[in-house]
Formats: structure tokens, sequence, C-alpha cells
């Protein structure tokens, strides 16, 4: 997953973070530099095929794809939280997903799930290999998945990876499948077909007071990693 950069190395359990780091201390200053540098040039998450796909480690909100900012660079690598903690100590993740209604489809990990499924055209991959679940391949544009078991477990997890607790329940209260006024009103971007209402000719929407603003990077900016720019623009 994309959005792994310097930063991982300094986040996270001692456990987790301490043998990559020692292995780094035992190599020469010039290679250590060369792997810091490579590790913030990273881009944050990839928009591919057009803007139908988009790849983060911890998912991305719709109105955060394509774009670069701190704020991005967080819910790439870590998701987003309620604020609150459960009882392991962990970070309690609000449920993103329920709320997307974007075009592109989202593959993502970070928090792992005992089975995958789809949410609104979203999908966390991340089945616990390293905790003895499932390593979890995602085939696009099929959309298709396979996966096979872990053959042990690789490190023992703080929260344990319950298959019988299912998708948590949702911290924003709504039910995923209930359309909300939210999803449809509101200045949106985006680029509508042409239609033809009533014998009136085929024209598309334009920009004004009260009307939506339609078109590519309508409300956005295409984001450019440090070494280019990153996918089509948008």
């Amino acid at each position: 997953m994309p959005g792994q950069s310097a930063a991982c190395l300094r986040h996270g359990s001692t456990a987790a973070r301490g043998r990559p780091l020692a292995q780094l201390q035992r190599e020469e200053g010039s290679f250590r530099r060369e792997v810091e540098k490579f590790l913030d040039g990273l881009i944050s998450h990839y928009v591919l095929d057009e803007g139908r796909l988009v790849v983060a480690h911890a998912g991305l909100a719709e109105r955060m794809h394509g774009r670069a900012s701190g704020r991005v660079r967080s819910f790439c690598l870590y998701g987003q939280t309620t604020g609150e903690t459960d009882a392991y100590g962990l970070p309690v993740r609000y449920p993103w997903a329920e709320d997307y209604r974007g075009r592109a489809m989202v593959l993502y990990g970070h928090t792992p799930v005992p089975a995958t499924e789809w949410v609104n055209n979203t999908m966390c991959l991340d089945t616990g290999c390293v905790f003895g679940g499932r390593l979890t391949a995602f085939n696009y544009p099929e959309r298709t998945h396979r996966s096979v078991a872990a053959s042990r477990v690789y490190y023992q997890p703080t929260k344990p990876l319950d298959p019988a607790a299912g998708r948590p329940a949702s911290a924003s209260g709504r039910d995923p499948g209930v359309l909300d006024i939210r999803d449809v009103s509101g200045v949106r971007a985006g680029r509508p077909p042409a239609v033809s209402w009533c014998g009136y000719p085929r024209a598309r929407a334009s920009a004004g007071p009260g009307r939506a603003t339609w078109g590519p990077g309508a409300a956005s900016r295409p984001l450019a990693g440090r070494g280019g720019r990153l996918g089509p623009g948008r």
C-alpha cells in the first residue's frame, strides 16, 4: 500500500519498528540517508485508471482524492478516528467508508478485518496475515479477490482478530444502505452526461450562483508528489 514513509519508522509500537531501525543503524550513513530520502519521497496515495481506482494505505475520503497536504497524508497513513480509545487502548476508527459515495473504487488496509466485504465501492484488503489471519489479493478491473491462510502467527495482535465479531457497528450511527440528503445536495464537482429534457437543447450545467460547478479540476487540484505529478490530472 502507498503512504509508507519515513513517518512509519517513527510511529507504531516499539517492537514493530525496532527491527528495521536496528537494521538501518548497522548500515553506513550514506545508505541511511538514501533510504530516508526514498521513503520521504513516496506519494500518499495512487489515483489510477483515469480516476476510477484509488489505492491508499488506510483509505481516503472522496474530497481528498488526488490532493496533497499534511491532512491527506495523515488520513492515508493512519485513517480517520473518533478521538476515542477502545478497551485495548487502540484508537476507535471512524467508519468513513459507510459515508463514501465517490465514483472511484477505493482499496486500502491498515486496520485488519476478519473478512473482506464491499462497503460503498470500497474494500479493506487487510485480513490480518501478520496476526495469523489471511493474505488477500485483489484483481482489478475484474473486481475479484483471493486469499490464503497465514502459515503461522508472525506477531501477536493487541486486539484479537475475531472472525465471529464481523464488521463493527457504525460510529456515525447511519445505515450505509440508506441514502442521506447530504449525498445529493450541495456543490459538487463532476462531469454529468448531457441530456435532453422535453425537447430543450442539449446543454451542460454552468457555474453561477446556486448552481453546481462541473468539469475537471473544478473543486480539486492534482496531487503532485515530490517526484512529479501523480496520476492523470483531475
